[in-house]
Protein backbone atom coordinates (compact mmCIF):
# COMPACT_ATOMS: atom_id res chain seq x y z
CA UNK A 1 0.00 0.00 0.00
CA UNK A 2 2.83 2.35 0.89
CA UNK A 3 4.47 1.58 -2.45
CA UNK A 4 1.20 2.38 -4.25
CA UNK A 5 0.78 5.68 -2.41
CA UNK A 6 4.39 6.57 -3.08
CA UNK A 7 3.89 5.88 -6.77
CA UNK A 8 0.72 8.01 -6.89
CA UNK A 9 2.45 10.93 -5.11
CA UNK A 10 5.42 10.61 -7.46
CA UNK A 11 3.18 10.73 -10.51
CA UNK A 12 1.29 13.75 -9.14
CA UNK A 13 4.59 15.52 -8.45
CA UNK A 14 5.85 14.89 -11.98
CA UNK A 15 2.54 16.03 -13.48
CA UNK A 16 2.52 19.23 -11.43
CA UNK A 17 6.12 19.97 -12.39
CA UNK A 18 5.34 19.41 -16.06
CA UNK A 19 2.24 21.61 -15.82
CA UNK A 20 4.28 24.36 -14.21
CA UNK A 21 6.95 23.95 -16.85
CA UNK A 22 4.32 24.04 -19.61
CA UNK A 23 2.83 27.19 -18.10
CA UNK A 24 6.28 28.78 -17.94
CA UNK A 25 6.96 27.71 -21.53
CA UNK A 26 3.66 29.17 -22.70
CA UNK A 27 4.42 32.42 -20.93
CA UNK A 28 7.87 32.51 -22.49
CA UNK A 29 6.47 31.74 -25.95
CA UNK A 30 3.90 34.53 -25.57
CA UNK A 31 6.67 36.93 -24.61
CA UNK A 32 8.74 35.89 -27.64
CA UNK A 33 5.73 36.35 -29.92
CA UNK A 34 5.12 39.79 -28.46
CA UNK A 35 8.75 40.76 -29.09
CA UNK A 36 8.61 39.43 -32.65
CA UNK A 37 5.41 41.40 -33.33
CA UNK A 38 7.09 44.55 -32.02
CA UNK A 39 10.22 43.94 -34.12
CA UNK A 40 8.10 43.27 -37.20
CA UNK A 41 6.24 46.53 -36.66
CA UNK A 42 9.48 48.47 -36.23
CA UNK A 43 10.95 46.92 -39.37
CA UNK A 44 7.80 47.74 -41.35
CA UNK A 45 7.86 51.33 -40.11
CA UNK A 46 11.47 51.80 -41.23
CA UNK A 47 11.57 50.04 -44.60
CA UNK A 48 13.12 51.79 -47.57
CA UNK A 49 10.44 53.32 -49.79
CA UNK A 50 10.42 54.60 -53.32
CA UNK A 51 8.96 57.83 -54.70
CA UNK A 52 5.41 56.53 -54.36
CA UNK A 53 5.80 55.40 -50.78
CA UNK A 54 5.87 51.75 -51.91
CA UNK A 55 8.53 49.36 -50.71
CA UNK A 56 11.62 48.90 -52.81
CA UNK A 57 12.02 45.11 -52.92
CA UNK A 58 13.83 43.23 -51.72
CA UNK A 59 15.03 44.83 -48.50
CA UNK A 60 18.50 43.72 -47.44
CA UNK A 61 19.98 44.24 -43.98
CA UNK A 62 23.62 45.32 -43.91
CA UNK A 63 25.14 46.21 -40.54
CA UNK A 64 21.82 47.60 -39.36
CA UNK A 65 21.19 49.46 -42.66
CA UNK A 66 18.48 48.60 -45.14
CA UNK A 67 19.53 48.59 -48.78
CA UNK A 68 17.49 48.24 -51.96
CA UNK A 69 17.72 49.28 -55.58
CA UNK A 70 16.94 48.67 -59.20
CA UNK A 71 18.63 48.53 -62.61
CA UNK A 72 16.99 49.75 -65.82
CA UNK A 73 18.27 49.15 -69.34
CA UNK A 74 16.27 50.64 -72.22
CA UNK A 75 16.73 50.86 -75.97
CA UNK A 76 14.60 52.69 -78.52
CA UNK A 77 14.49 53.12 -82.24
CA UNK A 78 12.68 55.89 -84.08
CA UNK A 79 10.84 56.27 -87.37
CA UNK A 80 9.89 59.73 -88.58
CA UNK A 81 7.12 59.86 -91.11
CA UNK A 82 9.00 62.64 -92.92
CA UNK A 83 12.44 64.18 -92.58
CA UNK A 84 15.95 62.74 -92.40
CA UNK A 85 17.27 60.74 -89.48
CA UNK A 86 20.80 61.26 -88.24
CA UNK A 87 20.37 58.82 -85.37
CA UNK A 88 17.99 55.89 -85.67
CA UNK A 89 18.25 54.50 -82.17
CA UNK A 90 20.00 54.64 -78.82
CA UNK A 91 20.24 52.78 -75.52
CA UNK A 92 20.50 53.98 -71.94
CA UNK A 93 21.11 52.45 -68.52
CA UNK A 94 20.41 53.65 -65.01
CA UNK A 95 20.72 52.25 -61.51
CA UNK A 96 19.33 53.46 -58.21
CA UNK A 97 20.43 52.42 -54.73
CA UNK A 98 18.56 53.47 -51.59
CA UNK A 99 20.20 53.14 -48.17
CA UNK A 100 18.19 53.69 -45.02
CA UNK A 101 19.11 53.78 -41.37
CA UNK A 102 16.57 53.95 -38.53
CA UNK A 103 17.03 56.96 -36.24
CA UNK A 104 15.50 56.24 -32.88
CA UNK A 105 12.03 54.75 -32.86
CA UNK A 106 10.22 57.15 -35.18
CA UNK A 107 12.85 58.52 -37.55
CA UNK A 108 14.87 57.36 -40.54
CA UNK A 109 17.73 58.76 -42.57
CA UNK A 110 17.76 57.95 -46.29
CA UNK A 111 20.44 58.27 -48.98
CA UNK A 112 19.70 57.60 -52.67
CA UNK A 113 22.41 57.17 -55.30
CA UNK A 114 21.74 57.32 -59.05
CA UNK A 115 23.89 56.22 -61.98
CA UNK A 116 22.99 56.98 -65.60
CA UNK A 117 24.81 56.13 -68.82
CA UNK A 118 23.55 57.09 -72.25
CA UNK A 119 21.76 60.26 -73.34
CA UNK A 120 19.15 58.59 -75.56
CA UNK A 121 18.05 59.63 -79.03
CA UNK A 122 19.22 63.19 -79.71
CA UNK A 123 17.79 64.28 -83.08
CA UNK A 124 14.07 64.23 -82.33
CA UNK A 125 11.89 67.29 -82.97
CA UNK A 126 11.57 69.39 -79.84
CA UNK A 127 8.80 68.35 -77.48
CA UNK A 128 7.11 70.92 -75.32
CA UNK A 129 9.34 71.97 -72.44
CA UNK A 130 8.30 73.50 -69.16
CA UNK A 131 10.11 76.64 -67.93
CA UNK A 132 12.39 74.43 -65.84
CA UNK A 133 12.88 72.00 -68.80
CA UNK A 134 11.99 68.35 -69.36
CA UNK A 135 14.80 67.46 -71.70
CA UNK A 136 14.39 63.71 -72.07
CA UNK A 137 10.96 63.57 -73.69
CA UNK A 138 10.36 59.94 -74.59
CA UNK A 139 12.32 58.39 -71.69
CA UNK A 140 11.91 59.84 -68.20
CA UNK A 141 14.45 57.36 -66.86
CA UNK A 142 17.30 59.30 -68.49
CA UNK A 143 18.45 61.96 -66.07
CA UNK A 144 20.00 65.23 -67.26
CA UNK A 145 23.37 64.93 -65.53
CA UNK A 146 25.29 64.93 -68.84
CA UNK A 147 27.92 62.51 -67.58
CA UNK A 148 28.31 58.87 -66.57
CA UNK A 149 29.10 59.37 -62.89
CA UNK A 150 27.32 58.31 -59.72
CA UNK A 151 25.15 61.08 -58.30
CA UNK A 152 23.86 61.67 -54.80
CA UNK A 153 20.27 62.53 -55.70
CA UNK A 154 18.57 62.42 -52.30
CA UNK A 155 19.70 62.80 -48.69
CA UNK A 156 16.97 63.39 -46.17
CA UNK A 157 15.60 62.73 -42.71
CA UNK A 158 12.00 61.60 -42.22
CA UNK A 159 10.16 61.54 -38.90
CA UNK A 160 6.79 60.18 -37.78
CA UNK A 161 5.73 63.06 -35.56
CA UNK A 162 2.46 61.38 -34.64
CA UNK A 163 0.66 58.33 -36.10
CA UNK A 164 -1.03 60.71 -38.56
CA UNK A 165 1.72 63.26 -39.24
CA UNK A 166 5.00 62.72 -41.15
CA UNK A 167 7.71 65.25 -42.07
CA UNK A 168 10.72 65.01 -44.40
CA UNK A 169 13.58 67.50 -44.71
CA UNK A 170 16.78 67.49 -46.78
CA UNK A 171 17.58 67.04 -50.45
CA UNK A 172 14.42 65.48 -51.84
CA UNK A 173 12.79 64.28 -55.04
CA UNK A 174 9.84 66.67 -55.18
CA UNK A 175 7.84 64.44 -57.52
CA UNK A 176 7.99 61.70 -54.90
CA UNK A 177 5.48 63.52 -52.70
CA UNK A 178 3.11 65.25 -55.13
CA UNK A 179 1.09 64.31 -58.24
CA UNK A 180 1.31 60.56 -57.57
CA UNK A 181 -0.78 58.12 -59.54
CA UNK A 182 -1.30 54.40 -59.09
CA UNK A 183 -1.08 53.62 -62.81
CA UNK A 184 1.06 56.41 -64.34
CA UNK A 185 3.89 57.57 -62.10
CA UNK A 186 6.91 55.25 -62.47
CA UNK A 187 9.18 55.16 -65.51
CA UNK A 188 10.65 51.93 -64.13
CA UNK A 189 7.47 49.87 -64.19
CA UNK A 190 4.84 51.88 -66.08
CA UNK A 191 4.97 54.49 -68.86
CA UNK A 192 8.34 55.82 -70.01
CA UNK A 193 7.31 59.11 -71.64
CA UNK A 194 7.90 62.08 -69.34
CA UNK A 195 4.43 63.48 -70.01
CA UNK A 196 2.82 60.39 -68.41
CA UNK A 197 5.08 60.20 -65.35
CA UNK A 198 4.10 63.59 -63.92
CA UNK A 199 1.87 66.46 -64.96
CA UNK A 200 3.90 68.61 -67.39
CA UNK A 201 1.96 71.75 -66.41
CA UNK A 202 3.64 71.72 -62.98
CA UNK A 203 6.81 73.82 -63.00
CA UNK A 204 8.45 71.70 -60.32
CA UNK A 205 11.24 73.28 -58.32
CA UNK A 206 14.67 71.80 -57.83
CA UNK A 207 17.14 70.92 -60.55
CA UNK A 208 16.28 69.77 -64.08
CA UNK A 209 15.70 66.35 -62.52
CA UNK A 210 13.51 67.80 -59.72
CA UNK A 211 15.99 67.21 -56.87
CA UNK A 212 16.60 69.97 -54.36
CA UNK A 213 16.62 71.12 -50.74
CA UNK A 214 13.28 71.47 -49.05
CA UNK A 215 10.73 70.01 -46.70
CA UNK A 216 7.33 68.35 -46.89
CA UNK A 217 4.64 67.62 -44.33
CA UNK A 218 1.85 65.06 -44.76
CA UNK A 219 -1.13 64.88 -42.39
CA UNK A 220 -3.93 62.30 -42.23
CA UNK A 221 -6.80 64.11 -40.43
CA UNK A 222 -9.11 61.14 -41.04
CA UNK A 223 -8.55 57.66 -42.43
CA UNK A 224 -9.40 58.37 -46.08
CA UNK A 225 -7.95 61.87 -46.47
CA UNK A 226 -4.38 63.14 -46.50
CA UNK A 227 -2.98 66.64 -46.97
CA UNK A 228 0.59 67.34 -48.12
CA UNK A 229 2.46 70.66 -48.00
CA UNK A 230 5.87 71.28 -49.51
CA UNK A 231 8.42 74.09 -49.74
CA UNK A 232 11.50 73.65 -51.93
CA UNK A 233 14.29 75.70 -53.42
CA UNK A 234 13.40 76.83 -56.92
CA UNK A 235 16.57 75.81 -58.80
CA UNK A 236 17.98 73.13 -56.49
CA UNK A 237 21.55 74.47 -56.30
CA UNK A 238 21.63 75.36 -52.55
CA UNK A 239 22.32 79.01 -53.44
CA UNK A 240 19.85 81.67 -52.27
CA UNK A 241 17.84 78.84 -50.80
CA UNK A 242 14.90 80.99 -49.67
CA UNK A 243 14.68 83.08 -52.85
CA UNK A 244 12.39 82.04 -55.71
CA UNK A 245 10.86 79.07 -53.82
CA UNK A 246 8.56 76.39 -55.17
CA UNK A 247 5.51 75.81 -52.98
CA UNK A 248 2.87 73.10 -53.36
CA UNK A 249 -0.20 71.82 -51.53
CA UNK A 250 -2.16 68.65 -52.31
CA UNK A 251 -5.41 67.15 -51.01
CA UNK A 252 -6.01 63.43 -51.58
CA UNK A 253 -9.30 61.61 -51.10
CA UNK A 254 -9.04 57.82 -50.90
CA UNK A 255 -12.43 56.57 -52.04
CA UNK A 256 -13.88 53.12 -52.69
CA UNK A 257 -16.82 53.39 -55.09
CA UNK A 258 -18.34 49.96 -55.61
CA UNK A 259 -15.73 48.71 -53.11
CA UNK A 260 -12.84 49.43 -55.53
CA UNK A 261 -9.84 51.52 -54.42
CA UNK A 262 -9.32 54.96 -55.90
CA UNK A 263 -7.33 58.15 -55.26
CA UNK A 264 -8.58 61.64 -56.15
CA UNK A 265 -5.82 64.22 -55.78
CA UNK A 266 -6.20 68.00 -56.19
CA UNK A 267 -3.23 70.36 -55.96
CA UNK A 268 -2.07 73.97 -56.25
CA UNK A 269 1.49 75.17 -56.77
CA UNK A 270 3.40 78.44 -57.00
CA UNK A 271 6.91 79.31 -58.19
CA UNK A 272 8.53 82.73 -57.85
CA UNK A 273 11.18 82.53 -60.57
CA UNK A 274 13.74 80.43 -62.45
CA UNK A 275 17.43 80.65 -63.41
CA UNK A 276 16.74 82.08 -66.89
CA UNK A 277 14.04 82.64 -69.49
CA UNK A 278 15.29 80.04 -72.00
CA UNK A 279 12.22 77.79 -71.85
CA UNK A 280 9.55 80.36 -71.15
CA UNK A 281 6.81 81.78 -73.38
CA UNK A 282 9.30 84.34 -74.73
CA UNK A 283 12.95 83.30 -74.35
CA UNK A 284 14.02 86.82 -75.38
CA UNK A 285 12.28 88.45 -72.42
CA UNK A 286 14.64 88.43 -69.40
CA UNK A 287 11.82 89.57 -67.12
CA UNK A 288 10.26 86.09 -67.42
CA UNK A 289 13.17 84.68 -65.42
CA UNK A 290 11.74 86.56 -62.43
CA UNK A 291 8.06 86.11 -63.25
CA UNK A 292 5.71 84.26 -60.93
CA UNK A 293 4.12 81.10 -62.26
CA UNK A 294 1.30 79.14 -60.66
CA UNK A 295 -1.24 76.51 -61.51
CA UNK A 296 -3.54 73.82 -60.28
CA UNK A 297 -4.31 70.29 -61.37
CA UNK A 298 -5.66 66.88 -60.51
CA UNK A 299 -4.56 63.26 -60.64
CA UNK A 300 -7.18 60.49 -60.41
CA UNK A 301 -6.72 56.72 -60.37
CA UNK A 302 -9.51 54.21 -59.92
CA UNK A 303 -9.82 50.44 -60.06
CA UNK A 304 -12.84 49.39 -62.13
CA UNK A 305 -12.38 45.66 -61.51
CA UNK A 306 -9.72 43.66 -59.68
CA UNK A 307 -7.62 43.65 -62.87
CA UNK A 308 -8.54 46.91 -64.65
CA UNK A 309 -7.72 50.44 -63.53
CA UNK A 310 -8.17 53.82 -65.21
CA UNK A 311 -6.45 57.15 -64.58
CA UNK A 312 -6.72 60.83 -65.48
CA UNK A 313 -4.49 63.89 -65.13
CA UNK A 314 -5.17 67.53 -65.98
CA UNK A 315 -3.55 70.84 -65.22
CA UNK A 316 -3.24 74.51 -66.12
CA UNK A 317 -0.51 77.11 -65.65
CA UNK A 318 0.09 80.78 -66.62
CA UNK A 319 0.30 81.26 -70.38
CA UNK A 320 2.22 84.50 -69.77
CA UNK A 321 5.15 82.44 -68.48
CA UNK A 322 4.93 78.90 -69.86
CA UNK A 323 5.11 77.62 -73.44
CA UNK A 324 1.93 75.59 -72.90
CA UNK A 325 -0.85 76.41 -70.49
CA UNK A 326 -3.09 73.29 -70.47
CA UNK A 327 -2.62 69.54 -70.42
CA UNK A 328 -4.87 66.51 -70.09
CA UNK A 329 -3.95 62.82 -70.21
CA UNK A 330 -5.46 59.50 -69.27
CA UNK A 331 -5.42 55.80 -69.89
CA UNK A 332 -5.78 52.37 -68.40
CA UNK A 333 -3.76 49.57 -66.81
CA UNK A 334 -4.74 45.91 -67.02
CA UNK A 335 -3.14 42.92 -65.29
CA UNK A 336 -3.00 39.47 -66.85
CA UNK A 337 -4.70 37.50 -64.10
CA UNK A 338 -7.55 36.46 -66.40
CA UNK A 339 -5.14 34.70 -68.77
CA UNK A 340 -2.84 33.15 -66.21
CA UNK A 341 -0.27 35.99 -65.96
CA UNK A 342 -1.26 37.83 -62.75
CA UNK A 343 2.05 39.71 -62.48
CA UNK A 344 2.03 40.97 -66.08
CA UNK A 345 0.45 44.29 -66.98
CA UNK A 346 -0.42 46.29 -70.07
CA UNK A 347 -0.93 50.05 -70.13
CA UNK A 348 -2.14 52.58 -72.67
CA UNK A 349 -2.01 56.37 -72.37
CA UNK A 350 -3.05 59.38 -74.43
CA UNK A 351 -2.13 62.98 -73.69
CA UNK A 352 -2.89 66.36 -75.25
CA UNK A 353 -0.83 69.48 -74.52
CA UNK A 354 -2.02 72.92 -75.65
CA UNK A 355 0.18 75.87 -76.61
CA UNK A 356 -0.31 79.12 -74.72
CA UNK A 357 -1.21 82.32 -76.58
CA UNK A 358 1.98 84.19 -75.65
CA UNK A 359 4.25 81.38 -76.84
CA UNK A 360 2.19 81.05 -80.03
CA UNK A 361 2.67 84.78 -80.71
CA UNK A 362 6.42 84.45 -80.10
CA UNK A 363 6.76 81.45 -82.45
CA UNK A 364 4.73 83.09 -85.21
CA UNK A 365 6.80 86.29 -85.02
CA UNK A 366 10.17 84.52 -84.82
CA UNK A 367 9.50 81.65 -87.25
CA UNK A 368 7.88 82.66 -90.56
CA UNK A 369 5.16 80.23 -91.63
CA UNK A 370 4.87 78.61 -88.19
CA UNK A 371 1.52 76.91 -87.57
CA UNK A 372 0.57 75.90 -84.06
CA UNK A 373 -1.28 72.74 -83.10
CA UNK A 374 -2.06 70.56 -80.12
CA UNK A 375 0.69 68.09 -79.25
CA UNK A 376 -0.81 64.57 -79.18
CA UNK A 377 1.13 61.82 -77.39
CA UNK A 378 0.30 58.10 -77.16
CA UNK A 379 2.11 55.22 -75.47
CA UNK A 380 1.51 51.48 -75.12
CA UNK A 381 3.61 49.09 -73.02
CA UNK A 382 3.44 45.48 -71.87
CA UNK A 383 5.32 44.38 -68.75
CA UNK A 384 6.23 40.68 -68.77
CA UNK A 385 7.20 39.25 -65.37
CA UNK A 386 9.98 36.68 -65.69
CA UNK A 387 9.76 33.52 -63.57
CA UNK A 388 8.39 34.32 -60.09
CA UNK A 389 8.76 38.09 -60.38
CA UNK A 390 6.05 40.32 -58.94
CA UNK A 391 5.46 44.07 -59.29
CA UNK A 392 8.46 45.77 -57.71
CA UNK A 393 10.40 42.52 -57.37
CA UNK A 394 12.50 40.36 -59.68
CA UNK A 395 13.03 40.88 -63.43
CA UNK A 396 10.61 42.37 -65.98
CA UNK A 397 10.72 42.82 -69.76
CA UNK A 398 8.62 45.63 -71.24
CA UNK A 399 8.15 46.31 -74.97
CA UNK A 400 7.23 49.98 -75.47
CA UNK A 401 5.59 51.90 -78.34
CA UNK A 402 5.14 55.70 -78.57
CA UNK A 403 3.58 57.93 -81.20
CA UNK A 404 3.73 61.75 -81.30
CA UNK A 405 1.83 64.20 -83.49
CA UNK A 406 2.64 67.94 -83.64
CA UNK A 407 5.68 67.67 -81.38
CA UNK A 408 6.22 70.92 -79.50
CA UNK A 409 2.96 72.26 -80.88
CA UNK A 410 4.37 72.54 -84.41
CA UNK A 411 1.89 71.32 -87.04
CA UNK A 412 4.74 70.95 -89.55
CA UNK A 413 6.84 68.77 -87.24
CA UNK A 414 7.39 65.19 -88.36
CA UNK A 415 5.15 62.57 -86.83
CA UNK A 416 7.29 60.36 -84.62
CA UNK A 417 6.97 56.63 -84.02
CA UNK A 418 9.23 55.26 -81.26
CA UNK A 419 9.63 51.58 -80.55
CA UNK A 420 11.75 50.08 -77.81
CA UNK A 421 12.20 47.76 -74.89
CA UNK A 422 12.89 48.17 -71.18
CA UNK A 423 14.64 45.58 -69.01
CA UNK A 424 13.99 46.13 -65.32
CA UNK A 425 15.62 44.32 -62.38
CA UNK A 426 14.99 44.98 -58.69
CA UNK A 427 17.71 44.01 -56.24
Amino acid sequence: MKKLLSSVFALLFVFMCQSATAADDKKEIDEIRSRLDELEKRVKDSEVVDELGHKLHPIHSLYGLKVSGDLTVSAHGVNRIKGDLRQKGAAAMSADIAIESPVGRDGRAVVVLDYVQGAGIQNLPAFFTAPNANTTGYNADIESFNNDGVHLTQVYYEHNITPGLVASVGKLDITGYFDANEFANSERTQFLATTFVNNPTIEFGGSENFYGPGARLTWWPVENVDISLGAFEGDGDFTDTFDKPFLMAELNFKLKPLDKDGNYRFYYWNRQGRPDAANTANPNDPDLARAENSGFGLSFDQYITDTLGVWLRAGVQREKVAQFDRHVSGGFSYTGENYGRPNDSVGFAYGATFMGKDYKDFKESSTPGFKSGTEHYMELYYSYAVSDSTPGRGFHISPDLQYVINAGGDRDAAKIFLYGIRLQAFF
